[in-house]
Order: structure tokens, then sequence, then C-alpha cells
């Protein structure tokens, strides 16, 4: 019971950081929403594990800036619920940080 309480209570702070971000104009409404589903399809579903790993892996500090951009612009596109999809982006980055 005590672990589950305290997944929703950082899920809740993870989800009030994003729209504050959002709200602060910090990120764009675009990536808010992505963040939100990403944080709803890791943490209330249990999906995704492959993306997730691919997305620790990635520093845009460390990527050109082309490359940063085509991770970003193909999150922003992603449709959350097919899990095909998923794991090829997760393939796509883990390539492009390789590359890198």
């Amino acid at each position: 019971m005590y672990e589950e309480q305290k997944i929703h209570k950082i899920y809740d702070e993870t989800a009030s950081l994003i729209v504050d971000l959002s709200l602060r104009h910090r990120i764009s409404h675009h990536e808010m929403h992505f963040l939100l589903n990403l944080l709803d399809q890791a943490v209330v579903k249990g999906r995704c594990p492959e993306l997730m790993e691919a997305l620790k892996k990635w520093e845009p500090d460390h990527l050109d800036p082309e490359s940063n951009e085509i991770i970003k612009a193909t999150l922003l596109a992603l449709d959350m619920q097919d899990q095909e999809v998923l794991k090829n982006t997760a393939g796509l980055i883990e390539d492009l940080v390789r590359e890198g």
C-alpha cells in the first residue's frame, strides 16, 4: 500500500511540474501533452519500457542539433497507443544516440 501511495505522489508532482512548465512557457503545449502522455503510459500503464530506456540514453548536449530535432519531432508526433510505433521510435533514438 505504501509503495502505491508513493508512486501516486510522484505521478501527481511530476504532472504538476509539467503543467507548470507549460504555463510558464518553458515548454510548448505539444511538449506538455507528450510528457503527460508519456508519464501516463510509463507510470500508470507500465508501458513503453524500451522507449523509456532509449530516452535515458539521450543526452541532447552530446548530439548535433539536427539529431536532437529529429528526436524531438518524432516524439511529439508519437502515437502512444501503438506499441509497435513505440518500439520503432526507441530504436530510432538509440540509433541516433549511438551515431552521435
